[in-house]
């Protein structure tokens, strides 16, 4: 039997609802998975750990942990929110609702962060901004040395916050800022947050 193309879509969401956990239920069922010292299943809630399941384990290893780790959990149940490039849905009044922001507004702050965290000389706030593979190759010394000694860190700086005056090019993994001639401000996205990968 052929649905009405009304008929079909409907299906669809409501299977589709029907199978779906919302953030708050993941996060109850993890909390509980974790008191109830069933940890294979909380783990399988997670996006994992580099060193998989056993690293998981170690860091719960008794009954107050777990305890603990939960109550926390559940605590957050009430300002929970869920972000995308442009995206932000919050948890408010039992019901999700849309954060009204303009597309890069989240790549903005970041890189507002970031530049006003160097202008500061707080280089341990600054360096935890980079990207993950600049953070691999610095650590906060080595990221104060070399700024101060490239002679257009100060310029870049400063075009890098003109930058934030114009528009940004957002996409689901990245948000550049333009300088000009060829030249860029990327930040990536690591995790959900913005991080600085490159200052061009």
């Amino acid at each position: 039997m052929k649905l009405a193309p009304r008929l079909s879509l409907l299906f669809v969401l409501t299977t589709s609802c029907a199978t779906a956990q919302g953030p708050a239920a993941v996060a109850e069922a993890y909390a509980k998975a974790l008191e109830e010292d069933r940890l294979s299943d909380a783990y399988a809630l997670t996006t994992g750990l580099p060193e998989g399941e056993p690293g998981f384990r170690e860091r719960y290893p008794d009954s107050t942990a777990r305890r603990e780790r939960a109550a926390v959990v559940r605590a957050g149940l009430g300002s929970l929110e869920a972000r995308a490039p442009s995206l932000i849905v919050v948890s408010q009044e039992d019901t999700w609702r849309v954060v009204e922001t303009r597309p890069g507004d989240e790549a903005k702050a970041a890189l507002t962060r970031f530049l006003n965290a160097v202008e500061a000389r707080d280089w341990e706030k600054a360096w935890s901004l980079l990207s993950a593979p600049l953070r691999s190759r610095y650590t906060p010394d080595r990221f104060r040395e070399d700024f101060q000694r490239e002679p257009l860190a100060k310029e870049r700086l400063r075009r890098a916050r003109l930058a934030l005056r114009g528009n940004v090019k957002v996409t689901t993994a990245d948000a550049t800022f333009a300088l000009g001639a060829d030249r860029a401000v990327r930040l990536i996205l690591e995790e959900g947050e913005y991080r600085v990968a490159a200052i061009e």
